[in-house]
C-alpha cells in the first residue's frame, strides 16, 4: 500500500447534535436507511454498538450519568427541580446531546487516480 491519506470530523456548529431529530437523523444516514444507488447497506460494518443509535446513546448517559443524576436529585429540595431522564432533558435544550466522530484512511495515490469513481471508494 502506497501512502496513507485519511480525514476526521467531528460534529459541532451546523453538524452539531443537539435534538433527537438531528440524532435520529445520523443514523438513518449512517445506517443507510434510505434508498440511494450511490450507497449500499451492504457495505457498512458496525464495529461497536447497535443499529439502534437513539437506545445506544440513551445508554451511555444512563451509564455515565445516572449515578451523578441521583446525586443532584438527592440535593433538590424542589420536587420541579428533579431531573427524572438526564437524555430527556439534555435533548430540550440546544445543548449537544452527542458528537459524531468520522476518520476515513485510505491509500492516497489510489483515492486520487479513482476520485471520479466512487465504486472504487468503498
Amino acid at each position: 500500500m502506497g501512502e496513507i491519506s485519511f480525514s476526521n470530523h467531528i460534529s459541532n456548529k451546523k453538524s452539531a447534535i443537539n435534538s433527537k431529530a438531528k440524532l435520529a437523523g445520523v443514523a438513518k444516514h449512517n445506517l443507510r436507511k434510505y434508498h440511494s444507488q450511490d450507497y449500499s447497506r451492504d457495505n457498512i460494518t458496525l464495529l461497536y454498538g447497535t443499529t439502534n443509535l437513539m437506545q445506544d446513546v440513551k445508554n451511555v448517559y444512563r451509564k455515565e450519568f445516572d449515578a451523578a443524576l441521583h446525586e443532584y436529585n438527592a440535593k433538590q429540595t424542589r420536587p420541579e427541580r428533579r431531573i427524572g431522564d438526564y437524555f430527556e432533558h439534555v435533548s430540550e435544550t440546544e445543548q449537544d446531546m452527542t458528537v459524531e466522530v468520522i476518520i476515513q484512511c485510505g491509500d492516497k495515490k489510489f483515492g486520487e487516480q479513482n476520485s471520479g469513481d466512487k465504486i472504487f471508494m468503498k
